[in-house]
């Protein structure tokens, strides 16, 4: 499946199909179609929701997170997007926000209920989504041992916990939507290709044996972009509004 030499994207395109017709062995929706086309592979599934979405799956690339714009021209960049949510005041990243070790954002908000925590890249250690309690377990032990690991960490939405869709009852808004996630033991990105609630966003992720989902920042804030394997640049996101405002980015770097 993995034709690109950094990324597969996996349009996982609209079926009115149920979802009894996910392959129970894997968690993985079934496919019913498979063909190949320039950069892509294109792989229609059945989801709850019938939503379009596309996966961006790192091929030798490892994570990591920034509050320093990443260069177009910096061509072991593959993957750009926003991360943690952007104060609207001041411009400001929202939450706790720790940077290869080092504390860029001090403070926890008690407002958002989901964090990822990204290791070193020298490390053998696996990224992980987790609850935070509302932020009740970031607490001083918990960042000082973060530091002392050279690891990375911000805070966000959580959108699926432990292979359950979370609950947004009183969220109605529709924007397209994208979520760093867990599948199949491994970090990728997934975002919808059309505008959706968060909830309808959260429990198609889930139909597609997702893990853990932590949302980013969208709206105004959407912009990102990828290097194709031809070493091309691809601009992702609709709106776009607000780009030179982005305060800090989620990465996908070559190794």
């Amino acid at each position: 499946m993995r034709l690109l030499s950094y990324f597969v994207f996996l349009m996982l395109v609209m079926a009115q199909l149920c979802c009894s017709e996910t392959d129970s062995a894997t968690n993985k929706p079934a496919s019913d179609s498979l063909r190949e086309y320039d950069s892509f592979t294109r792989d229609s599934v059945a989801t709850v929701d019938t939503l379009d979405l596309t996966f961006y799956i790192p091929e030798k690339c490892f994570a990591e997170i920034t509050s320093v714009r990443p260069l177009r021209g910096d061509t072991s960049v593959k993957f750009v997007c926003a991360a943690a949510f952007t104060l609207t005041e001041n411009d400001a990243i929202d939450g706790l926000f720790i940077e290869h070790g080092t504390k860029t954002i001090g403070w926890v908000n008690h407002s958002l209920g989901g964090s990822i925590f990204i290791p070193d890249s020298a490390s053998d250690v696996c990224a992980e989504i987790f609850g935070t309690d509302m932020g009740e377990k970031l607490d001083s032990v918990f960042i000082d041992s973060t530091m002392k690991l050279n690891a990375s960490l911000f805070q966000q939405i959580q959108l699926v916990r432990d292979g359950q869709a979370l609950r947004f009852q009183k969220e109605f808004s529709k924007f397209q939507r994208r979520a760093l996630c867990i599948w199949h033991s491994e970090l990728v990105v997934v975002e919808s290709n059309t505008p959706c609630t968060m909830q309808k966003f959260a429990n198609t992720l889930k139909s597609c044996g997702i893990q853990n989902a932590l949302y980013v920042d969208m709206g105004s804030w959407d912009e990102g972009w990828y290097r194709n394997s031809h070493g091309q640049q691809i601009s992702i996101g609709m709106m776009k509004n607000e780009t030179d405002r982005q305060s800090n980015w989620f990465v996908f770097r070559g190794r």
